[in-house]
Formats: structure tokens, C-alpha cells, sequence
């Protein structure tokens, strides 16, 4: 399956929105009537977040009665089978995942293979998390990287042993110098994949080197540069706030308000009202 191809969960299921070429996403819905087996077969490795319905879920891997704040797993060319137990369906925030980041992280967690080893994981406190982070990744229409990156690595983890790379001291330095880059481009678009290139690393890797050397992610770092990049020109500079917002990499003056007020305790304007 080709890296460009359209994004569906299922063979014959809706084209989801594509995130940046890396991921489909969106929220699906199943009407089947209860206590009838409807058959399908994914076309990607696919991700699900029950929203709501009560279904039995089949699967060459295994299967689990699924209820809402299950997370439900699905590997490319599988079929599999839902029983709906009641009669209102299902509906499902799902992500569709391209093959290349499957195998990525198959190799930086070392398992056999980029598939998933279970079916299903039902709803609970230490399954929030992930059932939080795949709602929001359906929703944002923004491509994600770092949180698919995650999310599919945490679930792929799911019912298996893996063994992650430790971030070797060379991994270091390269992360350093990707760092300094990112401080003097902090107003540009950085993908992930560029970034992680640059350094020589997976994604996956790069993500948790980073984090060893800045204590941040990639993107929580260029976000905290472009704010003391506003907050000094707040300060130096007569520009429209909205200028300044442009000017440092934020596209959404909203967005910048509430950043920069996260970081700093208040809003832009107070900020340069108060010096």
C-alpha cells in the first residue's frame, strides 16, 4: 500500500481526512442491527476509540466485548467482526495509520513486526490516556506528528514485551545541534520528519532523545521559542500584537493569546502594558 494512497479504516468505509500523509482521521459509525455479525476488512492498521455502543469485536488476534472507552485495534488486510449487542450502533474515533510509520516503529520497539498483537483493551484508568489522546487526534484537523507518533507506539506496545532503544551519546549530540536549529527557525514550519532526519533518528526515537536532552518535546520547545520570541518584542518593539503573533510562527491570534497567557500568567497586552 503506497504511502500516498487515501486513508480508510475499513476496505469499503468512508475516505478519512488525511493528516499531513502520515495518518487518517476522523469518527466512524457502524448501524448494524443487533445481535447480527457484520463481517469487514480493514484497509490500514487502524486505531479505534469507542465513543459509544456495545459491540463484540472479533479479530484474527483475538476478540473482547467492546464498550465505551475501550481502545479497539485492527491490522491492515485483517477481517474482522462486530455483534452489536444493543441497538444503536457503534461510533468510533479512529486513526488510520500509514504502513511506513507501522514498521518505523516496529524497528524502535523491536518487535517482530509493525502489528498489533491484540485485539482490544477494555476501558479503564490506565487506558484514558490513550482513549483521550486518539479523541483528540480525530478532532484536530491540524497534522499531529509527535501524538500520532506516540499514540501509535503505545499501541502498538499493547500485549507484548518491547525493548526501546537507549539514546546513545552520538544521539545526543545531533539532538543538541537539531535544538539550536530549531531556536534560530523557531518562526518556520518544522515537521517531525524533517527534524528527525536531520538528526539521523526514527521519529520515535528522535521524539524521546529530545526530550532526554531539552526536557520537551520538539514541538512544546519551538512553542516555548517563539513565546519569549513575543514576549521580547512585546517589550522592544510598537508592532500590532497581531504582527508579533505572525511574525513568531503563530497563524491563530486566539491560539497565541491562550499560549502565551499558559506561559506567562497573562495576556499579551497586560504583559507590555505592565513594563
Amino acid at each position: 500500500m503506497s504511502q500516498g494512497a487515501e486513508f480508510r479504516v475499513e476496505v469499503d468505509g468512508p475516505v478519512l481526512a488525511s493528516r499531513g500523509g502520515l495518518y487518517g482521521a476522523g469518527d466512524v459509525r457502524c448501524a448494524a442491527p443487533a445481535q447480527t455479525l457484520a463481517r469487514h476488512r480493514y484497509a490500514r492498521s487502524a486505531i479505534g476509540a469507542v465513543v459509544s455502543g456495545v459491540f463484540g469485536y472479533q479479530t484474527p488476534v483475538g476478540s473482547a466485548t467492546a464498550t465505551p472507552g475501550a481502545i479497539v485495534l485492527g491490522n491492515a488486510e485483517e477481517s474482522f467482526g462486530c455483534l452489536h449487542l444493543d441497538g444503536a450502533g457503534n461510533r468510533r474515533a479512529v486513526l488510520a495509520l500509514d504502513d511506513l510509520l507501522m514498521d518505523e516503529l516496529a524497528e524502535d520497539l523491536r518487535c517482530a513486526d509493525g502489528r498489533f498483537a491484540i485485539a482490544a483493551v477494555a476501558s479503564g484508568r490506565e487506558t484514558a490516556p490513550l482513549y483521550g489522546a486518539i479523541r483528540q487526534l480525530a478532532r484536530d484537523s491540524r497534522p499531529q506528528e509527535e501524538a500520532v507518533v506516540a499514540v501509535t507506539a503505545a499501541a502498538l506496545a499493547l500485549g507484548r514485551r518491547v525493548r526501546r532503544r537507549d539514546a546513545s551519546r552520538v544521539d545526543h549530540r545531533r539532538v543538541r545541534e537539531v535544538a539550536h536549529d530549531v531556536q534560530r527557525r523557531y518562526a518556520e514550519t518544522l515537521p517531525l520528519t524533517q527534524l528527525a532526519a536531520d538528526a539521523g533518528l526514527s521519529r520515535y526515537h528522535f521524539i524521546r532523545a529530545f526530550r532526554d536532552v531539552t526536557g520537551e518535546t520538539p514541538r512544546q520547545f519551538q512553542i516555548g521559542a517563539r513565546l519569549k520570541a513575543a514576549a521580547d518584542q512585546l517589550l522592544d518593539t510598537k508592532a500590532p500584537i497581531t504582527t508579533i503573533a505572525l511574525n513568531v510562527g503563530f497563524n491563530d491570534l486566539s491560539h497565541f493569546n491562550h499560549t502565551f497567557r499558559e506561559a506567562f500568567g497573562c495576556s499579551p497586552r497586560a504583559w507590555r502594558q505592565a513594563a
